[in-house]
């Protein structure tokens, strides 16, 4: 799993090669929430996205191309529902998707009018088709073996995230470590055996770690994450309880509610309300 920092490390990577390269990317993580894109998209898909059921069809697009991806762990190059070029690229640890990075809006090297005429068929939805011609005009074209080499460039981009990730992971403490992947994992179940294997430790040890650097045990350590994540949430008021339950791994909001109120003797609700008359 990616860290917090790798995520910003790779989004940075990605945004460089925008600057360079003057194609979209996104980075997403493995729920396909976007965590990073690039500042700007086409004349053409603003036009496009602009129109009643524009974005929609594009969303619908993108998470069509996912699934497909989660499924296959492989990378899909494909056209959108307009005819632009995408591709969705995985990023894959332990056998599992553990991020997503988009790239496209661009056409590729057939005759541009042609390319053209497909979009147009694809577009009798749309208001103003013929509209579109001129800022079509302006897509850029990448060949096959220009985005071949783009995306050995993305994947080494990744290669050096995890790179960095792993020299960093192997100069820090037994106890940062553990703090850290409980931060990355607690909106999901932590078993003790997960985390004596990412330690690399047994029970005993793990316990004694807990106790000596916290004064605390592995299972107060992550209900320690999941409230203090809960407390940042319950300050959104579109969200209701039993979805923040959920989000920091909580499955059953009554019980949620429960470990809340002895950790912060109050109830969510009651939180919440003393939050917003501060």
């Amino acid at each position: 799993m990616l860290t917090a920092e790798e995520f910003d490390k790779l989004a940075t990577l990605l945004k460089h090669l925008h600057i360079c390269m003057g194609l979209k990317f996104a980075l997403m993580d493995d729920q396909a929430r976007e965590i990073f894109t690039s500042s700007n998209q086409t004349d053409f898909c603003a036009a496009v996205k602009s129109a009643a059921g524009g974005l929609e069809r594009c969303l619908g697009c993108d998470a069509a191309a996912l699934r497909e991806v989660t499924a296959t762990q492989k990378m899909k190059k494909y056209r959108c529902h307009c005819g632009l070029i995408e591709a969705a690229l995985p990023v894959v640890e332990n056998g599992q998707v553990i991020a997503f990075i988009l790239l496209g809006q661009f056409l590729d090297e057939a005759p541009r009018e042609k390319q053209w005429r497909r979009s147009l068929s694809l577009l009798d939805w749309y208001p103003d088709g013929e509209g579109l011609s001129e800022c079509y005009s302006r897509l850029r074209q990448v060949s096959s073996e220009e985005l071949s080499s783009l995306i050995e460039i993305v994947h080494a981009c990744i290669a050096e995230v995890r790179l960095q990730g792993m020299l960093s992971a192997a100069q820090m403490s037994d106890g940062r470590r553990l703090t850290e992947y409980i931060a990355q994992h607690y909106s999901r179940p932590i078993t003790l055996d997960e985390l004596c294997s990412h330690l690399h430790m047994g029970r005993s040890k793990l316990f004694e770690l807990c106790r000596r650097e916290f004064e605390k045990t592995p299972g107060e350590l992550i209900l320690e994450a999941r409230i203090s994540a809960a407390r940042e949430l319950l300050q959104n008021p579109k969200l209701t309880t039993a979805e923040i339950a959920q989000a920091v791994g909580y499955p059953d909001a009554s019980y949620f509610c429960q470990r809340f109120r002895r950790v912060c003797g109050q109830t969510p609700s009651e939180y919440r309300r003393k939050c917003r008359e501060a």
